[in-house]
């Protein structure tokens, strides 16, 4: 006689509901449990530790990377511009150096037209002494000699004019070579005040290019103590990187015993007599937005952005298998929902609450009670349900089972 579904389903919830009244578990048996899920939780908690903190090392050897790369890059800039300064400064003292140069062969050549003035001028001047010296001994006999010697009278009158023409020339001449002789040393004095001041200018421009290399030297070694940095963070982040690598699979693998002992807390009941209508209800009334769906990067299940506080629903008849608090998943709770007719298992998982979970373990549920209410606990970065749905203990996607 063919069993119709509706009295199968009616029989398996009485055969649940009579099992879970019936059901005792040694106090013995829960305190071991409890103890191994401590252990395997401890395991986690450990290697997630380690695993932040070495993260944490990660980000701040990349910190310390990226604020070298930035230095460098900007005393690479300040050392280009100091660079195409001095060269400027070098330009300008070689033309200074030049100039100097060209001052010393101006007052060079100033100071031979001053020796020859000079010259000039003594040779004018002894020419000019012998003429008076002549004049002087004319003075004294011999000019009744000279003036014997005139051939009329207008030689006779003019002599004396004649001397004193002779005399006031030579002044003259001296006197306009003097000047003449002064105004080249005056020249060669602004030529030497000239190529003084051109000196000071290269003292002062040397002065500056000395400043200059000494502030290009100080940023080529900071630029060499960067690329140090640079080199040391890269060697510690392969180092961090391996370590991190390790830890991950040394997490992976406490995390998997966590879950193996997970799995087993829902093989605890598998034997019951539940039969799973696969007649799912949404976990939530209403969300914001699907925030991660399964297989994302790993996830392991589907995110539901909702605001914290917001009731969290069966979504379907079951057993609490537990509700307790996990590192990642925070506040959870996860119920085992019997088999379907063709013996596949099923079972739910609801993460983050806000807070301790309505319901515990070993408490029937039935489908859209409360059992908790969305929060941000855990691993989590704002309010969220987290919900995974397995089948004969594999993770699948609860949409496609659990409307949305």
């Amino acid at each position: 006689m063919k069993i119709s579904p509706l009295v199968k389903r009616t029989v398996s919830v009485l055969l649940a509901v009579s099992l879970a009244v019936g059901m005792t578990v040694p106090t013995g048996t829960t305190a071991f449990a409890d103890d191994r899920r401590q252990e395997l939780q401890d395991k986690v908690d450990e290697q997630q530790d380690k695993l932040d903190a070495i993260n944490q090392q990660i980000a701040d050897n990349a910190a310390e990377r990226e604020n070298a790369e930035k230095t460098k890059e900007l005393a690479e800039q300040q050392k280009e511009l100091i660079v195409g300064q001095i060269t400027d400064l070098q330009e300008l003292i070689a033309r200074i150096e030049g100039d100097i140069q060209t001052k010393e062969e101006e007052i060079a050549a100033k100071q031979v037209e001053v020796d020859q003035k000079q010259a000039e001028y003594d040779a004018r001047r002894q020419g000019f002494k012998e003429r008076l010296g002549a004049m002087q001994k004319l003075n004294d006999g011999g000019s009744i000699a000279i003036l014997s010697s005139a051939t009329n009278l207008y030689q006779l009158l003019t002599f004396a004019d004649t001397l004193e023409q002779i005399s006031s020339k030579d002044e003259e001449i001296c006197t306009e070579i003097e000047t003449q002789r002064q105004e080249l040393e005056q020249q060669r004095t602004e030529l030497e005040n000239a190529k003084a001041d051109l000196e000071a200018d290269k003292a002062d421009l040397d002065a500056q290019n000395t400043q200059l290399e000494g502030k290009r030297q100080e940023l080529v070694n900071s630029i060499q103590q960067q690329n140090q940095t640079i080199s040391d963070a890269d060697a510690q982040e392969e180092a961090l990187e391996a370590e991190a690598a390790e830890t991950r699979k040394a997490l992976d693998q406490a995390a998997a015993a966590l879950d193996a002992y997970l799995n087993s807390q829902v093989d605890k009941y598998s034997d019951a007599p539940m039969t799973c209508s696969l007649n799912f209800g949404p976990a939530l009334q209403t969300y914001t937005y699907i925030s991660c769906v399964f297989g994302t990067n790993g996830h392991r299940g589907t995110d539901f952005a909702s605001p914290g506080g917001t009731p969290i629903y069966a979504v379907a008849d079951g057993i609490v298998t537990d509700a307790t608090y996990h590192w990642s998943w925070g506040n959870y709770v996860q119920i085992y929902h019997g088999k379907d007719d063709e013996g596949n298992t099923y079972s739910t998982l609801y993460a983050h609450m806000i807070s301790t979970p309505a319901v515990s373990a070993g408490q029937n549920v039935t489908k859209g009670q409360v059992i908790g209410y969305v929060g941000s606990t855990g691993y989590s970065t704002g309010n969220h349900l987290h919900l995974e749905m397995k089948i004969n203990g594999v993770l699948t996607n609860c949409l496609n089972w659990i409307p949305s």
